[in-house]
């Protein structure tokens, strides 16, 4: 594969394309995807056409059988190769209908659904930056110094959007449920999820020191 700079990671695939992370690697790993629609050498990367596979492939399992499916993707293959999610207006004037024998598709659905959720990624990624001088160059909300993951880990617990928004009242809806979509697709790792702590109170990192026994 060329060079390209839309390739997305597992996770930023599995967020436009719908699915869990897993079925992403499964649709690698299973032969689902084309050569040419991933890239493996430096960690798994895929073309937006193959998220438009993948959500294709899984959205329709109850309807056709997996044989059946991979048959339509390759039908589609030629002109999935190269799609880009920035030239939206061009693919929704184009025909995604195949029609054989006794059945028809259309995958224009799929293109709209992955577009629209490559385009709340690419929102959720603008809102958040990195400095060295903010909170140790960890993920935060462009202008606050409210930690990202934070914010999500309280949406995923299930803290109430009036909770979240007594404990940050700089935010607004908006970047709440941005912080969440981010999460979503860039997934933290090493660090467990926390909950909100009761509005007033403080988090206290508190060191443990091993007691001396006698002797």
């Amino acid at each position: 594969m060329g060079e390209r700079a839309d390739l997305l990671r597992s996770s930023e695939a599995a967020f436009v394309s719908g699915i869990a992370v897993h079925s992403v690697n499964r649709a690698i790993d299973d032969h689902v995807l084309p050569k040419g629609f991933f890239e493996v050498e430096g960690g798994r990367r895929l073309t937006p056409g193959a998220c438009v596979m993948i959500a294709f492939y899984h959205g329709t399992a109850e309807d056709f059988t997996a044989p059946l499916r991979k048959h339509i993707l390759a039908r589609f293959e030629d002109r999935l190769r190269f799609v880009e999610f920035s030239h939206y207006h061009t693919l929704a004037q184009e025909n995604w209908k195949l029609v054989e024998h006794y059945w028809s598709v259309d995958l224009a659905p799929f293109i709209e659904r992955t577009v629209c959720s490559y385009e709340r990624l690419r929102e959720a990624e603008a809102v958040v930056s990195r400095d060295e001088e903010v909170m140790g160059g960890a993920e935060v909300l462009h202008g606050t110094r409210v930690l990202v993951h934070d914010v999500a880990a309280a949406v995923s617990s299930g803290e109430t959007l009036d909770r979240i928004r007594d404990a940050y009242p700089s935010l607004t809806d908006r970047q709440i449920e941005l912080a969440s979509i981010y999460a979503i697709a860039h997934p933290q790792r090493g660090r467990p999820r926390m909950t909100l702590l009761p509005i007033g109170t403080e988090r206290i990192d508190r060191k443990v020191v091993p007691r001396k026994t006698a002797g």
